[in-house]
C-alpha cells in the first residue's frame, strides 16, 4: 500500500515543483541585468552559475575550506536574491574545476527539486499505466469468472 500511497502522493508534489521552478525562472530572469552585472549568467532553464575564482594561496587548502570562501565571495549575490526573496529556494550547487593553472569552482544557484526527475516521471507513469491495465482486465473479465465460478 506504500506504493501505491507514494504513487498518488507525487503528482501534487510534482506540481507544486514545477509551479516552483516556473516562477522562479520567471522571476530570475526578470533581474538578470542586475544578476549580470555581477558576473552571474542565466540559462534557459532559469538556473544562475557562475565560476568563482580563487587566489593562489589557497591551492594547498582543503577543500572545505576553499568552498567556505566561495561562500564568502557569493554574498553579494545572495544579497541580490534576498532582495526578491529568491534566496529560500536558490541552493548552490558547488562543483571544483580540475585545472593545473587556477583554483575555480562553477557555482550553480537553482531550486532543489525531489519530485521534479525524469526517472521519478518515468518510474510514476509506468506504475499507473500498468494499475490502469491490470483495472480494466479485471473489470472486463469479471462477468467470465463469476459465469465460471457459477457453474460449479
Amino acid at each position: 500500500m506504500s506504493i501505491v500511497n507514494n504513487v498518488v502522493m507525487f503528482w501534487p508534489e510534482f506540481i507544486r515543483e514545477a509551479r516552483l521552478l516556473f516562477k522562479y525562472s520567471r522571476a530570475v530572469k526578470s533581474i538578470q541585468p542586475e544578476l549580470e552585472s555581477q558576473g552571474l549568467r542565466i540559462d534557459f532553464l532559469g538556473r544562475v552559475y557562475t565560476v568563482v575564482n580563487l587566489p593562489e594561496e589557497y591551492r594547498n587548502q582543503p577543500e572545505v575550506l576553499q568552498q567556505s570562501i566561495v561562500f564568502k565571495e557569493l554574498k553579494p549575490t545572495s544579497d541580490i536574491l534576498m532582495k526578491y526573496g529568491l534566496s529560500d529556494y536558490a541552493y548552490p550547487l558547488i562543483e571544483k574545476i580540475r585545472d593545473d593553472k587556477a583554483i575555480a569552482f562553477l557555482v550553480v544557484l537553482y531550486p532543489e527539486t525531489d519530485y521534479f526527475n525524469f526517472w521519478r516521471v518515468l518510474w510514476n507513469s509506468l506504475f499507473i499505466v500498468a494499475a490502469y491495465n491490470v483495472v480494466s482486465l479485471v473489470v472486463n473479465y469479471i462477468p467470465q469468472v463469476t459465469e465460471w465460478f457459477q457453474s460449479f
